[in-house]
């Protein structure tokens, strides 16, 4: 090989390399575009899950809250009931 064709063949060599490189940089491009998609998409759905677990949260609160109102009414209901039949069945 002389000295013209190496260089010829290197300077091929070097332009499709180039033409490679400009295509991975487009490639990364685009990957960097749609992760960052992504991370949006993720970010809305991890604050839409908080606000349900919010929410879940806020009705556990409140079913406890009924439980330990109709808990007491219950207990309340029963004694008064126990002290007009103790009323009742006094001589």
């Amino acid at each position: 090989m002389t000295e013209e064709s190496r260089m010829g063949k290197l300077e091929s060599d070097v332009h499709h390399l180039q033409a490679d490189v400009t295509e991975i940089k487009s490639d990364v491009k685009s990957l960097r575009s749609e992760f960052l998609s992504f991370k949006i998409e993720v970010a809305k759905e991890f604050g839409s899950v908080s606000t349900s677990i919010e929410s879940l949260r806020t009705a556990i609160e409140q079913a406890k809250l009924w439980m330990v109102v109709t808990g007491a009414g219950m207990i309340l209901s029963v004694w008064g009931a126990a002290v007009a039949l103790a009323r009742f069945l006094k001589p």
